[in-house]
């Protein structure tokens, strides 16, 4: 495995960018306590302050007509604006962007992967209550270490999400609509994404594009675990065996350039238990032949880009303790 470094010019590009991103979130979610919006409503002869939280006039009374709720009227309306205008500013300057990330030739990840973070990082889904896993985690690890993997490692047509069921979720949806979950989501990075007939765990958009939903298999077959995150129409998570691994290594956030051009925030295991997930994958009698030789492909060069690039990632026993003894003993034979 060989790794192309990011030179002088695609380096400052991609600091540049992430910092954009990074002010353009900050913003946007101080802009979510703007949404809707206020007036003076009459009732029985007198007027109070109304604060509208969605399009069906939903709301509550902030109270009657005094000069505290007109100083939180003006000041409602004023950072209300302030705010849609940095945005309007900010999105001019990212699209801007874009262009260089292009021109040095740093857009790595697929556009369909890039959009969909995107919304579940507004939404404050990701890395709360879903990771990204399989292929496309590896955008993140090489934009950490600034250098590229061989895109035949990268190549895939579908996007692996796992849901951690542990923290409650809270999908921000107005009121009065139906929670649909996941697939909502989906749909607003994308709108021809559609839960396919039999498998309830996938979705797939008009260009052939999947996008799966997995969980950890609970450890009591017995227990009841949630397998939908919003309305019987939402994606069900199909259960796998030992994900709990990757569920409890510590989460890994690096903000990665879409096909786009645009950046988007990427979550998902730390790159250490990914390598041995991918190993110990691989020698799986289970496990189909084909997909046994990429698993430990990706294990081991994701191995590899951490001991040449990012060396404070060390392969020790106690910060890898999530994994059996006998699985970070043979993947570390492997790497050896």
């Amino acid at each position: 495995m060989i790794f192309k470094e990011l030179n002088d010019s695609q380096r400052r590009v991609f600091i540049d960018s992430t910092q954009l991103y990074e002010v353009y979130m900050d913003t946007y979610h101080k802009s979510r306590a703007y949404r809707g919006g206020m007036h003076w409503k009459k009732a029985k002869g007198h007027e109070y302050l109304f604060k509208t939280v969605d399009r069906y006039g939903n709301g509550k009374s902030l109270g009657p007509r005094s000069a505290e709720t007109e100083k939180i009227y003006r000041h409602f309306h004023r950072a209300k604006g302030e705010m849609k205008d940095r945005l309007k500013d900010l999105n001019v300057r990212m699209k801007e962007q874009a262009r260089f990330c292009k021109a040095v030739m740093i857009q790595r990840v697929p556009k369909a992967v890039s959009s969909i973070l995107r919304v579940l990082d507004e939404q404050k889904v990701l890395g709360q209550n879903v990771i990204v896993v399989g292929t496309n985690i590896m955008y993140a690890y090489e934009a950490a270490a600034g250098a590229f993997f061989d895109r035949s490692i990268l190549a895939t047509q579908d996007m692996d999400l796992m849901w951690d069921t542990r923290p409650k979720l809270a999908l921000v949806m107005e009121k009065g609509m139906e929670p649909r979950g996941l697939i909502s989501l989906l749909k607003r990075a994308d709108r021809s994404f559609e839960r396919m007939g039999r498998a309830k765990y996938r979705a797939v958009n008009k260009d052939g594009y999947m996008v799966d939903l997995i969980k950890a298999m609970p450890k009591d077959i017995r227990k009841y675990d949630k397998k939908r995150m919003g309305d019987s129409n939402d994606l069900e998570a199909a259960e796998i065996r030992n994900l709990q691994w990757l569920v409890s290594s510590p989460k890994f956030s690096q903000v990665v350039i879409g096909g786009d051009g645009f950046p988007a925030m990427m979550t998902g295991p730390d790159p250490r238990a990914f390598a041995l997930h991918k190993v110990w994958l691989s020698r799986q009698k289970d496990r189909e032949p084909v997909k046994k030789k990429r698993d430990l492909d990706q294990g081991l060069a994701v191995a590899r880009l951490l001991m040449e690039f990012m060396p404070q990632f060390t392969f020790i026993d106690s910060e890898l303790c999530m994994f059996p003894a006998h699985v970070r003993d043979e993947a570390r034979e492997l790497m050896d």
